[in-house]
């Protein structure tokens, strides 16, 4: 049990009225459930304050971060983007340079903008024939910075949103050769704290400065987080100011308690759990070998080496003439399975420590199913054209314009045919996962316009258009 929550139901039932926040005065009305209200209180004394811990939430923040292996840990009720947020900040100064890798979530480039911060990319190996991406490699990140050897830190994103990992050991040890602190957002890989031996684990690998979103694959509820600082290098100080910022200034003490529950639970409960999702995952995928024109990866080798995450279920489109978004409703609609994630070349599936053998079951019968039907429905590669081609790289961004000035620039909306050539305002991006397509202060490729418009009639959520059209700098 989590011991913010025993203290703050200790709390609950002693005789003192509240004539305070927050405004219920912890009476369940409307949808509020009861075990919710009777712990949702503000910063009262002796119930400690997130910005400025002194006592119970300090010491589950300490607790915390024994188990995570970290130096410290600070609990995050604005979910990963508020981390991501204060440590991109916290680590490079204003108007100073970040090697960040191209897929990163666009919290990391909301940070580039409010730092006014010089962002050099570090692209790695991709599209593949599914149009993803792999993690950075030491070797991508030492020749980016070989070429940008003014970097103040370093930005990667493992496990990616499709469950591609990095060697973080490698990559810290190139990093640190340079004295200067990588940050991982680890946003997908909570689990990996909990996974013994795990070459992945950022931050017993080598990482600086770790983010992780609890509630994406642990038992927690959404918006809850954690930011942990391992070494010298990462300036604790500057990351609590930083956090003070981005963070609510009236923090939700039940997401606190929920934060010290999970990681509490999993410390007790971990082997467990993490043996069966692998035990479960890994059957489900030789389950899934019959199929022979739906290939779901990654490959059991790619997961027991490392490379791979536990977990994350890719549904190639490859073999078809249909997207991942028609396959995923395909799933929905027929099978009563939502995906997390449907892009142009595939589609993603999540499992957790949570998940029961129902579940795998389930996703095993439905795709097992509907392999077989590919054919009878004329839904395979020759049977038309695909919707959408992303296995073709993207060109090399060409920036024209720093990244904060081309937000801020005045600007002007013109269509999708006439933006080639222009520089973009806005991050453009396929979301989910939210990796931009053309970012701020780069000018727009015929390539770009051609794969937006096919996005778009394809269906998918493009962010960062103004209606049909795009923001670009006016005259520029």
């Amino acid at each position: 049990m989590s011991a913010l929550y025993d203290e703050f139901k200790n709390y609950s039932e002693n005789d003192l009225y509240p004539c305070h926040m927050p405004g219920h005065k912890r009476h369940a009305l409307g949808a509020m459930p009861e075990n919710f209200a009777s712990i949702d209180f503000t910063e009262v004394d002796s119930l400690d304050d997130l910005h400025d811990p002194e006592g119970i939430i300090l010491e589950s923040e300490k607790n915390a971060a024994q188990v995570l292996g970290a130096d410290a840990s600070y609990f995050l009720v604005n979910g990963s983007t508020a981390g991501i947020l204060a440590a991109v900040c916290a680590s490079v100064k204003r108007n100073g340079k970040l090697l960040i890798v191209r897929g990163s979530h666009r919290s990391a480039y909301n940070a580039v903008y409010l730092r006014g911060i010089r962002p050099a990319y570090i692209h790695t190996k991709g599209p593949d024939e599914d149009g993803i991406y792999d993690a950075a490699s030491a070797e991508d990140v030492r020749k980016a910075l070989d070429e940008n050897p003014d970097t103040e830190a370093v930005f990667i994103v493992s496990p990616t949103y499709e469950g591609r990992m990095s060697d973080i050991a490698s990559i810290a040890e190139a990093v640190h050769a340079r004295n200067i602190p990588l940050i991982v957002d680890e946003a997908h890989g909570a689990h990996l704290s909990f996974t013994k031996g795990c070459a992945s684990d950022a931050i017993r690998n080598g990482a600086d400065i770790v983010i992780q979103s609890i509630h994406k694959t642990l038992p927690a509820p959404t918006q809850t987080a954690v930011l942990s600082v391992k070494g010298n290098l990462a300036d604790k100080e500057e990351i609590r100011r930083f956090l003070s910022i981005y963070q609510s200034s009236s923090p939700s003490y039940p997401l606190m308690s929920m934060i010290d529950g999970c990681i509490r639970y999993m410390s007790e409960n971990s082997e467990k759990l993490v043996q069966n999702l692998h035990d479960n995952f890994e059957n489900l995928l030789k389950r899934l070998e019959v199929c022979d024109k739906l290939i779901c990866g990654p490959k059991i080798a790619d997961l027991q080496s490392g490379k791979a995450d536990y977990g994350k279920l890719v549904i190639s489109a490859r073999n078809t003439c249909i997207s991942g978004k028609e396959i995923a409703d395909i799933l929905r609609d027929r099978y009563r399975i939502e995906t997390e994630m449907a892009a142009p070349g595939f589609v993603l599936a999540m499992f957790t420590v949570c998940d029961e053998a129902y579940g795998f079951d389930k996703v095993a019968g439905a795709l097992i199913d509907l392999n077989t039907r590919l054919e009878k429905y004329g839904l395979l590669a020759e049977d038309g054209e695909k919707p959408v081609d992303i296995s073709t790289p993207l060109p090399t961004p060409v920036i024209r314009m720093p990244y904060s000035e081309a937000v801020d620039a005045e600007s002007d909306v013109v269509s999708l045919s006439e933006s080639a050539g222009r520089i973009s305002s806005n991050i453009i991006c396929l979301y989910p996962p939210g990796t931009p397509i053309v970012a701020p202060g780069e000018e727009i490729a015929p390539e770009h316009v051609t794969l937006i418009d096919k996005c778009i009639k394809a269906g998918f959520n493009i962010k960062g258009l103004e209606g049909v059209g795009i923001k670009v700098v006016k005259n520029g």
